[in-house]
């Protein structure tokens, strides 16, 4: 998800006017950051019902907090750094959800041929280290920068960057054909 200027601009203007006084321009912030926050939640956390409750509870933590923001990073930066800190904290046992595809009742939307290969990775990613699944979830999902990356996750720029590649190598090794060696034909 790239960062529309204009969008930025107009962040800061929101966010001008609800120090000001004005509670609706909070409204407008939810509006265009609550589908990026709960889709990162569900990549972090692994269930719809986890990402609902991070993203509310990672807008009501920014609407307490923002008369105090000062502005460092872009709202999406900070509201992005406060989900984080919420998944982090959360602790909860990671086999204790069950990923919609295999939801009681649910068809996945994924049911074509590559649906096996889909849960895969997605299941891939999810035993990956939290740092190394945070930083992938943003640059790859997200599209962040990794200038961007590294302000969210409170590391540097090229901590990141090793970060990211640690993840990739991580999962071509979860990902390799039975009795291929990881890494093969790369």
């Amino acid at each position: 998800m790239q960062v529309d200027p204009d969008r930025q601009d107009g962040d800061e203007r929101l966010v001008a006017r609800f120090v000001q006084g004005d509670e609706s321009a909070f409204d407008d912030l939810v509006a265009r950051h609550r589908i990026g926050i709960y889709r990162l939640g569900f990549r972090l956390m692994g269930s719809h019902e986890e990402a609902d409750d991070l993203a509310q509870e990672a807008f009501l933590r920014a609407y307490k907090a923002l008369r105090r923001f000062r502005g460092d990073a872009s709202f999406r930066t900070w509201i992005t750094r406060i989900a984080i800190n919420l998944a982090l904290g959360a602790r909860r046992p990671r086999g204790a959800t069950v990923p919609l595809e295999d939801a009681p009742g649910l068809q996945c939307a994924a049911a074509g041929p590559d649906a096996a290969l889909k849960r895969q990775v997605r299941r891939a990613v999810g035993d990956l280290p939290n740092r190394q699944r945070q930083v992938l979830v943003l640059k790859v999902y997200e599209g962040m920068k990794f200038t961007e990356i590294a302000q969210i996750t409170g590391i540097s720029i090229g901590t990141a960057k090793a970060t990211f590649f640690q993840a990739v190598r991580n999962l071509r090794g979860r990902l390799a054909p039975a009795g291929g060696a990881p890494g093969e034909g790369a």
